[in-house]
């Protein structure tokens, strides 16, 4: 399940892996029930009175065998934690679904410096052409 951590209104996508049938059914007290199907990620919207701080359990079904996950209500602004991969013994495993959560600062770091590159780059670009010089 990814964001761990929503604000009231938002969306979660949910996933399940590792179950021997192909439908998941998951289930809270902040959103409507939600069925997995074939291993598909599906997503949620956590109603807009949902309770600010509150910490609710999120439960996963698989033809019996059960799983739960904690999705936290931010009070509005507040960012996303990272990704929750509750297990059930046999075989229910719910994770992210994929997400930026796992980037270092490095990747970030390095992803900056090329975006300000292209700027700069674009930037000396523009100035050149207004003067008229070429080169």
């Amino acid at each position: 399940m990814s964001p761990t951590t929503v604000s009231p209104g938002g969306t979660v996508t949910i996933n399940a892996t590792k179950c021997q049938t192909p439908v998941v059914r998951v289930t809270a007290p902040v959103f409507d029930g939600v069925t997995l199907n074939g291993g598909r990620s599906a997503k949620a919207k956590v109603f807009p009175g949902a309770k600010p701080g509150a910490e609710y359990d999120v439960t996963f079904d698989c033809k019996g065998e059960k799983g739960t996950a904690k999705l936290k209500i931010s009070g509005g602004g507040a960012r996303p934690t990272g990704p929750t991969t509750p297990t059930v013994p046999g075989g229910v495993e719910a994770g992210d679904g994929g997400s930026l959560s796992r980037l270092d600062a490095t990747q970030l770091l390095a992803g900056t410096a090329l975006v300000a590159g292209a700027v700069g780059a674009a930037g000396v670009y523009a100035a050149r052409r207004r003067s008229g010089s070429q080169g």
